[in-house]
This record gives structure tokens, sequence and C-alpha cells, in this order.
């Protein structure tokens, strides 16, 4: 007898740690949805019924297990509907199994009784492993009374009573603690999980904060193209890159005439307007060029950086900048050579070498912006 009540016990707790694993992610809780409940409910009856299925046999009518500590865990950890659903099914069990006798209505009255009890009982506000040791002495007393009614001989009686009552309470206590580890830990893994994903998310979001730092960083703040830092960093990697391939490298400076007297007449707000309105528009104009690389190179001087572009080609871009520029039609009535905001433009072409230095195209591209200037301004010169 002993030895059957040892091997019940022992299937009830490893039951509890392929369930914990099961539903890991479901854990059970008063506070739990009503499919959770439902499923965990199905689960303790199915595991009491096969806590039946190894029970062993007092007399021709009675049989004796640990049917009732799966009730008793279902009320600990989800309350009255959990222990009302595994009573129920661990009643029709006793039925099924074992045939329809005055003993097996009887024990399935005791255990629908010890689900609605232990139910009832979970509702208390005690300390949950004393609450767990009252329910199991509810689910012992309503099996005693069975016992009591089925077992005529005294001795046989005590005996089996002594041995339910010794492995129940301590195997139960056992088994609801390993309950416990295993709810404890699961909930510890989910909160880690958690954790994990947050911490993911956060570094998603660093990472996307620092791409778009990044890119501010080389953004020219006013016209939204890009700035100086941006036009070295071009500048410099296309120098390298096209050393080894010699193709040639041409750069396009150009800026506002008479811009200082444009501020001085329509005020430095209207100036920035008047950046942004021809920044936009030669962004545009270039949007589809493969090859260009459009940055404000500092106050009203802009340039743009031109990849595998003679300078045959790099003059007619120049001509469609002018263009468009005058087609904006700023008014500019300080201006000493038009009534409309106009540019000059200086370009210079060269094979890169490693001989060579971005700063020799920088220097001859502004050369050539001086000599725009100076012979009148609204002008397009080369070197």
């Amino acid at each position: 007898m002993l030895k059957d009540f040892i091997s019940n016990a022992t299937i009830l707790i490893a039951s509890f740690t392929v369930m914990g694993q099961i539903f890991k992610n479901m854990p059970l809780f008063p506070s739990s949805s009503h499919s959770t409940k439902l499923y965990w409910g199905i689960c303790y009856g199915i595991l009491g019924n096969i806590l039946m299925v190894f029970s062993f046999q007092i007399n021709p009518t009675t049989f004796a297990d640990l049917r009732h500590l799966a009730i008793v865990v279902a009320a600990a950890f989800g309350g009255l509907v959990p222990a009302i659903i595994s009573s129920v099914i661990i009643a029709l069990g006793r039925i099924t199994l074992f045939g329809y006798t005055d003993t097996a209505f009887v024990a399935a009255i005791s255990a629908l009784l010890t689900g609605i009890v232990c139910g009832w009982f979970s509702k208390m506000n005690i300390q949950s492993t004393l609450k767990a040791f009252y329910m199991n002495l509810i689910g012992l007393f309503f099996i005693s009374i069975v016992f009591a009614i089925y077992i005529e001989d005294t001795k046989t009686l005590l005996n089996v009573l002594m041995i339910h009552y010794l492995i129940s309470l301590i195997g139960g206590l056992f088994a609801y603690q390993i309950a416990v580890y295993i709810a404890n830990s699961n909930e510890a893994a989910r909160e880690l999980n958690q954790s994990l994903i947050k911490l993911q998310e956060s570094e998603q979001r660093l990472h996307k904060a620092n791409e778009l730092l990044n890119t501010l960083s080389y953004l020219d703040g006013l016209t939204g193209i890009g700035n100086r830092r941006h036009f070295d960093e071009i500048l410099n990697r296309e120098w390298t890159r096209l050393t080894s391939i010699h193709s040639p490298l041409t750069l396009l400076m150009f800026d506002i005439d008479y811009f200082k007297k444009y501020n001085d007449t329509y005020g430095h707000l209207a100036g920035d307007q008047c950046l942004q309105s021809i920044s936009t528009a030669i962004k545009d104009l270039i949007a589809n060029h493969p090859f260009a690389a459009f940055c404000r190179y500092g106050g009203e001087e802009f340039a743009i950086i031109l990849t595998k572009t003679n300078l045959e080609k790099a003059v007619d871009m120049a001509k469609l900048i002018q263009e468009k520029v005058k087609s904006l039609n700023i008014e500019h009535r300080s201006s000493e050579i038009s009534n409309i905001v106009t540019i000059s433009i200086g370009i210079a072409s060269i094979i890169p070498s490693s001989e060579g230095d971005p700063k020799d195209l920088i220097h001859l591209a502004d050369n050539s912006l001086y000599t725009s200037k100076a012979n009148g301004r609204n002008t397009i010169s080369t070197s």
C-alpha cells in the first residue's frame, strides 16, 4: 500500500513539472482568463484520472489514490473555476474507469464536494502554503468519509487512513512546493524574456536614434542639403575612389550675387528664405543625376560634386542651374546687375591622383568662382 501511494505521489510531482513546461507561457492565477482556467482545470482533471488508473484496490468496491491533490492544487493556484472543472472530470472518470456503483457514485460526489469547498476556501486571505495545507485536509476529510462508509474492517480503515494522510500531507506539501517553484521559475523566465525584448527594442530605438543623429550631422539645418562636413567626406571619398580608375572629378561652386546687400535690404529672415528656395529648386533639378552631391559650402556659397562628369557636361548643368535660379524670380532691387536674384558659378575638373589632394580641386573651383565675380557676376567660369 505504501509503495502504491508513493508511486501516486511520484506521478503527481512529475505531472506538475510537465504541465509547468507545457503551459509556461500561460500561468494560472485567480485573475487568469477563463480560457486559461479551463485549460488548467482540464489538465488537473486528466491528472486526477491518471492517478486513479494507478490507484490500488482496498476491497472489491473501494480504491485509494491521491486524486484529490490535483483538485487541491488547481484550487490553490486558480481558485474556484479550475477546481470545479477538475473535480467534475475526476468525478466522471471515477464512474467511467471503474463502472457505476454506489461506491463510485459516492466517490464522485466526494470529488465534486472537494472541488466546491476547496474552490470556496481558496478565496480565504491566508498564507498560500497554509491555505493549500487546509485544502488538502478538506480533501482528506471527504475521502475519510467514503472510506469509513465502505471499509468495514476497523484495522484496515485505520491503516489506510494513516498511510493516506501521511503520504497526502507530506507528498502534497512537497508537490505543492514543486508546483510553486515551477510557477516562480516560469514567471522569472517570462520576466527575463520580457526584459530581453525591451532591451532589444531599446537597442533598436537607440540604433535608429543614432542613425538619425548621424544623418542630421551631415545635413545643413537651414536648407536640408548636405553640410560642409558632408561635402568634405564625399570629396575625399570620391577622390580616393576615382584615383584607382582615372575618372574625372568635377566641382561646381556658386554663390548668390550681392547676397549681403539682399540681407541688408530685406532682412536676414528673407535671406534665409532665399537660400531655402534656391536650395530646394536646385536639389529638385539634380535629383535624378546619379553622380551629383549637392552641399552648402558656407554662408551663401554652395557646391556640387560631380563624379564621372567632364567639364563640358558640368557647364551644361551650370547653365541649367542659372536658369532655374532666374526662374524663381526672387526680387533683388539692391543687386547691381539685375532686379532678381542671380548666381555666379565656378567650375573645375581634374583626374584625381595619389600625388594630388582634394584641396587642389577646391582651389581651382574657387578661383573659377572668383573669375566669374570679377567678370561682372551672373556668369560661368571654368578651369
